[in-house]
């Protein structure tokens, strides 16, 4: 059987299974929307598609890990930290799925816990396709690809239910708050894939920008696709020691467009709060879905945890590239080398200035 095969059929016989109390949907008003109609639509998977196929692999990756964290909290660490990453780094990393996945069938008692935060991701995550698209279409100049990404930028943010805000947010929301931190303390593999995924899905614009040339960007996506290789064998001490920040791993690509830097980084922010509050046994059930749904507010609002665009900028710099997974093009042969030991917390204040560890009881 194919990988997926396997996913969907596990997924389908795991709906099948699902207690009718939980079953029964949220109220929600949320609604899905597709890709801005347009010429470049899907031309990074025509031109790179070993790419493009790890991002379905990473998009099981993230549903399958909610789903397990949700509904088999007593048993998540070996099945995530064993059965599940072993399936994602042997199977699923190496043969992965062709098309995007159906990721309500993979996360069937996630989707119906907290749609909107689900679809929040989805929205962010078919912005950040549009831009692979946008950046691989050869037809495109460097004028018209502005053009694309600002229509594109327009486009995202009408949907002010689902977009992530413009502003850049402090780490305080990510590591600071009373359930911060469980999920990359009791699931540290696990915990550095999803930042390897992060590091790869924001440094694949860099190559497609700083490449002169078809051969140039070709060879660069091949050689970034390779580096993130290079990080799984041995988990974890390959893998980021903290979260990947755009204008670290892709700096030319986040200084020529900013704003899509910053809705990125939010996002894969985001990505660990929800992890931290499925993750963390201290949280009672019934209130998970409401510490979900306030920190979604809090990543579409303008006001909560902001700092400047300069601070961002020096908080990316002052986090050290090399503990971010080093950068995606131009890099040496071996790993990077980290400047602080896994499981170091670092505290930023508002500017952006680094003031120690955080210290989390």
């Amino acid at each position: 059987m194919t990988a997926r095969t396997l996913i969907l059929a596990a997924a389908a016989a795991a709906a099948l299974t699902l207690p009718a109390r939980e079953a029964r949907a949220q109220w929600t008003t949320v609604y899905e929307q597709f890709y801005l109609p347009a010429d470049h639509n899907f031309v990074f998977r025509t031109n790179y598609p070993a790419a493009d196929r790890l991002f379905n692999a990473f998009d099981y990756g993230h549903a399958i890990l909610y789903e397990k964290l949700w509904t088999r909290p007593d048993d998540a660490v070996r099945l995530l930290e064993e059965k599940e990453y072993a399936f994602l780094t042997t199977t699923l990393l190496n043969r992965p799925p062709r098309l995007p996945l159906v990721e309500d069938a993979i996360e069937p008692r996630y989707a119906r816990l907290a749609p909107e935060a689900k679809a929040m991701f989805e929205w962010a995550h078919i912005l950040h396709r549009q831009v692979y698209d946008i950046l691989a279409d050869e037809r495109l100049d460097e004028a018209a690809k502005d053009r694309e990404l600002q229509r594109l930028l327009a486009y995202y943010l009408a949907r002010k239910d689902l977009a992530f805000s413009l502003k850049p947010k402090t780490m305080a929301l990510m590591q600071e708050q009373p359930y911060s931190l469980a999920f990359r303390q009791r699931f540290p593999k696990f915990n550095g894939l999803i930042w390897s995924y992060h590091w790869l899905q924001v440094g694949l614009y860099e190559p497609l920008v700083v490449g002169r040339t078809v051969e140039e960007r070709q060879a660069g996506v091949a050689a970034t696709v390779a580096r993130f290789r290079q990080m799984l064998p041995g988990a974890p001490e390959g893998f980021p020691v903290v979260m990947p920040m755009t204008a670290a791993i892709a700096p030319t690509f986040a200084a020529r467009w900013p704003e899509l830097a910053i809705i990125f980084d939010n996002l894969h922010s985001m990505h660990d709060v929800i992890s931290d509050i499925l993750a963390n046994a201290d949280v009672p059930r019934g209130e998970k879905r409401t510490l979900i749904l306030k920190a979604a507010r809090e990543y579409r609002d303008d006001t909560t945890e902001v700092m400047s665009v300069e601070g961002w900028r020096r908080m990316t710099e002052m986090m050290g590239v090399h503990n971010q997974g080093g950068p995606a093009v131009g890099f040496l042969p071996e790993l990077p080398k980290p400047t602080v030991p896994r499981g170091y917390v670092m505290r930023h204040d508002k500017d952006g200035n680094h003031v120690g560890e955080h210290k989390h009881h």
